[in-house]
């Protein structure tokens, strides 16, 4: 384990000098548009990332609109119909897609400098002119639908979307974004036009942009990208979320092995506790290779080739969330030794050498994450959602560094509660009984 971390350590020394510089600043467009910059001129490359806030008010029978939209957002837009579009895209390898998750609805651009211009005028018709043809609705729909049906044979799909089902009863992080074979079939144009009207605004608009442009080329550029959406008041906050659950579902599945997923409520980003929450997560589960769950669970006993816990910060309701696969008749040993090491870290906390460890994974992996020009603008953003400083790639190893045996002990106590835990199982596990109903 020392060893990984001694080759994370040396790769990150020898990153370019530009790279460990990381200069951020803010580019203010004449129509008022933010946006964070890391300028990099070695490669002829620009990504340009973006986020809006996500609509709450989705109806349960329209969910996977926002997925669906996400998709039609490509397909034909201004004087580009469907084909001209995809066209002009691989033509001139620009890169354009949007994603919708629980919080957010999403947007990335990646484009060579050469591009770039008509990469921008392609991202402004799709904000701001899309056509959301026929065909194309027919066809993505369709498409979406035939993977959802799949995942309702797949055992991993099934735990989460009951997880979440049982954590966030009547509230939207109980339903997936992608919605259900029934909810998605019976989306119309009119669904889509409506959540995009609703999302697509400059109010909460949140832009990192990385590569090949000076700030006061970027100013511009920012109108021209964004400056055709309504200047409007975002959608309402989420709801709060009711208590979450405790117990064990069991799902019943076909196959020799068993997924289970489990977990409890976490912290939120703002917390003061979040960096000490990060380092219990990495002691707890946050690597397969160098973790207690791993450990015990993998190395010692073999009961799974893999198994991780994440925290997940949602704004309404952050989560502490792990997965994992085993054989059915080894679920029930699985599942104990995950709430025994729960509460044994609750209880008595990391180690010295357990803390110095996690602490040089995450400061050594950071950086090293920052591999590409696109991964760089969607941290940017990230940072700006969380209301971190521009500063923060330089201050986070003081801050992570700063997490002592005392605090570390303390925030373990605080987040991780054994008899709190929620856990779904999918298969035809042995010895385990059903509390929460599939």
């Amino acid at each position: 384990m020392r060893h990984l971390f001694l080759v994370l350590i040396a790769l990150v020394l020898a990153l370019p000098a530009q790279a460990k510089q990381d200069a951020i600043v803010e580019v203010t467009s004449p129509g008022g548009i933010t946006a964070w910059l890391r300028q990099d001129s070695s490669v002829p490359l620009l990504a340009i990332d973006f986020r809006f806030r996500e609509a709450t008010d989705v109806p349960a029978d329209k969910a996977g609109v926002q997925t669906l939209a996400a998709a039609m957002l490509t397909e034909g837009a201004g004087d580009w119909d469907q084909d001209a579009f995809r066209q002009a895209l691989n033509d001139e390898a620009i890169g354009l897609s949007y994603a919708a998750g629980r919080d957010y609805f999403s947007g990335s651009l990646t484009t060579l400098t050469a591009n770039r211009a008509l990469a921008v005028r392609l991202l402004h018709a799709s904000l701001t002119a899309p056509q959301l043809g026929e065909a194309a609705l027919r066809q993505n729909k369709a498409a979406l639908v035939s993977s959802l049906r799949r995942s309702e044979t797949q055992p991993d799909a099934i735990a989460y979307r009951t997880w979440f089902r049982l954590a966030f009863p009547d509230h939207p992080y109980g339903r997936s974004v992608r919605g259900t074979a029934e909810t998605a079939a019976g989306l119309e144009a009119a669904d889509v036009r409506g959540f995009l009207d609703r999302v697509l605004t400059r109010k909460d608009l949140v832009i990192g942009v990385a590569g090949d442009i000076t700030p006061e080329a970027l100013a511009p550029l920012l109108d021209q990208a964004f400056g055709g959406l309504p200047d409007r008041a975002p959608p309402s906050d989420l709801p709060p979320v009711p208590p979450m659950p405790k117990g064990m579902a069991v799902v019943a599945h076909p196959g020799p092995q068993s997924v289970v997923v489990f977990g409890e409520a976490g912290i939120p980003r703002s917390d003061p506790d979040w960096y000490a929450a990060l380092v219990v997560n990495q002691i707890l589960g946050g690597s397969t290779f160098s973790s207690r769950l791993g450990e015990e669970v993998r190395e010692k006993r073999g009961l799974a080739y893999g198994i991780t816990t994440g925290l997940a910060p949602y704004r309404a309701g952050p989560v502490l969330l792990g997965r994992t696969a085993t054989r059915s008749a080894a679920v029930k040993e699985t599942v104990d030794i995950i709430a025994r090491e729960w509460q044994r870290l609750a209880t008595d906390g990391p180690t010295a050498d357990e803390l110095a460890d996690a602490k040089a994974y995450l400061i050594g992996a950071f950086p090293l994450s920052l591999d590409s020009t696109d991964s760089i603008a969607a941290v940017l953003v990230d940072m700006q959602s969380a209301g971190l400083p521009r500063d923060y790639w330089a201050k986070r190893p003081a801050v992570i560094e700063a997490v002592d045996l005392a605090t570390a002990r303390r925030v373990a106590a605080r987040l991780l509660h054994a008899d709190r835990l929620l856990s779904v199982v999918v298969g035809t596990p042995d010895g385990l009984t059903n509390t929460l109903g599939p």
